[in-house]
């Protein structure tokens, strides 16, 4: 196996572009990384990494050994899955990414379940409002909003969902004359926003027609769980997934404003969906996560 774990240091000190952000990766040494790389090199015969540039460069027999490196480590994971899968336990670290909210109020509250239902799985979550490369990253699964044609990645919708409008109480009895979209123009709202782009929120007229509305928001923020927060507290209206704001209507610390009109920040195509990468033999803690997951949120979502 020494020979596989050195096939492995160098795609990854390839991936990564560094010897300090692959031993991150690792949890090794910068030092113990290239002396990891010299001993590969020195068995083949052939430089394999450009060392004198600031940042790493594989040459080109580097990049030829790599095409191949790459085809063995995959079959070596397919054959090692294979083996684990004979066992039909679900077992290893799960590696999962999720943007903030859904991470927070959708996923967060089912692990627990998941945990006593497969206590030989170690869950890593983390959450983030940036897209994530699930091969780069060494991410299992990625939980997105929204669909996604990404033909490289298998995608099964754990939840469908629609983006609704919400606020306080409070502010609906400052604000009783919100009967239309275009009234949305006038008043307070939170917004979701990526970068400096603009902000519209879409919805479907009385005639089935999409439309759009310029949002000039009074809070902007690329975190809805702080977006979620700021309407329970009377600061304005948000355009939130239901899911995320669905405790909250239940309870009664957000009011949902035109129920009769379809709303979207981006595209009317809303879901949960899990993402996860092709494989012949489909890891078991991956289909095991996945099958939780969907029956779950099935059954909170009451179908």
């Amino acid at each position: 196996m020494k020979a596989l774990d050195s096939l492995r240091i160098f795609v990854i000190v390839q991936r990564k572009g560094s010897l300090s952000a692959a031993g991150r990766s690792l949890s090794l040494s910068p030092a113990t990384i290239s002396r990891r790389i010299s001993a590969l090199e020195e068995e083949l015969g052939v430089q394999l990494v450009d060392r004198t540039s600031r940042n790493l460069k594989v040459t080109e027999a580097g990049q030829a050994f790599l095409e191949h490196a790459e085809v063995v480590l995959e079959a070596m994971a397919r054959a090692e899955e294979a083996a684990r899968n004979s066992k039909q336990l679900p077992e290893g670290r799960l590696r999962i990414h999720s943007r903030m909210q859904i991470g927070l109020r959708v996923i967060g509250p089912l692990l627990p379940g998941f945990a006593q239902q497969h206590p030989d799985i170690q869950l890593e979550l983390e959450l983030s409002e940036h897209p994530v490369n699930l091969v780069e990253q060494d991410f299992d699964i990625d939980i997105r909003t929204g669909e996604s044609n990404d033909s490289n990645f298998v995608i099964k919708r754990l939840l469908s969902s629609d983006e609704v409008l919400v606020a306080s109480p409070a502010f609906m009895k400052v604000h009783k004359r919100i009967r239309h979209p275009n009234d949305l123009m006038q008043v307070r709202c939170l917004t979701y926003r990526r970068e400096h782009e603009a902000v519209t929120w879409k919805y479907i007229d009385e005639q089935g027609v999409q439309q759009e509305l310029p949002i000039q928001g009074v809070l902007s923020s690329n975190n809805g769980e702080l977006l979620r927060l700021a309407a329970i507290g009377g600061m304005g209206i948000a355009l939130l997934s239901e899911p995320t704001v669905r405790s909250g209507i239940q309870d009664g610390t957000l009011v949902r404003l035109l129920p009769e009109y379809r709303f979207a920040v981006r595209a009317f195509s809303n879901g949960v969906y899990a993402v996860f990468r092709q494989s012949r033999t489909l890891p078991l803690k991956v289909r095991a996560f996945v099958d939780f997951m969907a029956e779950a949120l099935r059954e909170n979502d009451g179908a």
